[in-house]
């Protein structure tokens, strides 16, 4: 049995590397274990040295301050000169529109002076016509301008920019005070211009209706009136034939020729201010041109 058993230990030999022997070398446990101790090993604590800078020489704060308030200084004046030379540009271009502006009112003021004048000189006519014995001679001219009676052409002015400015409060932009009182001075007048000259159209039509059917054939003298007219002194046309003659009643002659020197008088007064505004409106456009170099 000995000699067996013997037999059996030498077919089966002890395996000395058994699984609980220690020094067997388990791969993965190993690993597992061995690499978070190999990194916590090999970290290092990075420590920041300590510097230690030598305190600056008063010169290179003085540096620092100078180079911070130049640059400080210089955007200051980079923002001024910004800010000044958009000011001077929107000051040309006010200053251009008002220009064309007033030429246009030039023009516009000279054509309505000259329609006042026409109509003066038949006003001036008429009146001498009531007050002579020739009224039958010059019938038909008497109802001719009695129709201009009640029709009136006023100047406008082309105020755009002026209401731009004034609404806007960008009259600042005109810095020559002298200019600016020329402006307001121009426009200032107009409304005094407005108040002697009365209103465009057809005016005071009722206050005619009773001398018109007292001493006009109403049919004869409504066919005076011009619907396509275009301009102001063909709004009536002359008569081409002969119309009845007025009606010798003394009382409403003596009030038509009433009528005829009150709108004369009207027309003196607008071709005063029409004047002024002309004269104003020319030394505005002389000042704009110099002020700004204006073309």
């Amino acid at each position: 049995m000995a000699e067996n058993t013997d037999e059996e230990h030498l077919d089966n030999p002890i395996n000395i590397q058994s699984e609980n022997s220690p020094n067997k070398i388990n791969t993965a446990n190993d690993i597992e274990t061995i690499t978070p101790i190999q990194e916590y090993e090999n970290m290092e604590v990075h420590h920041h040295p300590h510097l230690h800078h030598k305190p600056k020489h008063w010169k290179e704060y003085f540096l620092e301050f100078l180079m911070i308030f130049l640059a400080v200084t210089l955007g200051f004046f980079a923002e001024n000169l910004r800010e000044h030379y958009v000011e001077n540009e929107r000051a040309k271009e006010y200053a251009q529109s008002l220009y064309d502006d007033l030429k246009i009112d030039t023009a516009t003021i000279q054509r309505t002076y000259d329609e006042k004048e026409w109509i003066q000189s038949k006003f001036d006519s008429a009146g001498i016509i009531l007050t002579s014995n020739d009224l039958s001679k010059n019938n038909e001219f008497i109802y001719y301008v009695e129709r201009y009676l009640t029709l009136n052409d006023i100047f406008s002015p082309q105020d755009v920019t002026y209401q731009q400015l004034r609404s806007s409060g960008n009259f600042r932009y005109i810095k020559n005070v002298n200019l600016y009182k020329g402006i307001a001075d121009y426009y200032n007048l107009y409304s005094r211009y407005q108040s002697v000259d009365g209103k465009f159209g057809i005016i005071d039509k009722n206050e005619l209706s009773e001398i018109e059917s007292k001493l006009f054939n109403v049919k004869d003298l409504t066919s005076l009136d011009n619907y396509n007219g275009s301009k102001f002194n063909t709004l009536a046309l002359p008569s081409e034939k002969k119309l009845e003659p007025l009606i010798n009643d003394k009382a409403s002659l003596n009030l038509l020729y009433i009528k005829i020197n009150n709108a004369k008088s009207r027309t003196n007064a607008a071709k005063r201010f029409l004047g002024w505004l002309k004269y104003n409106a020319t030394n505005l456009i002389n000042e704009l041109k110099k002020e700004y170099k204006l073309k």
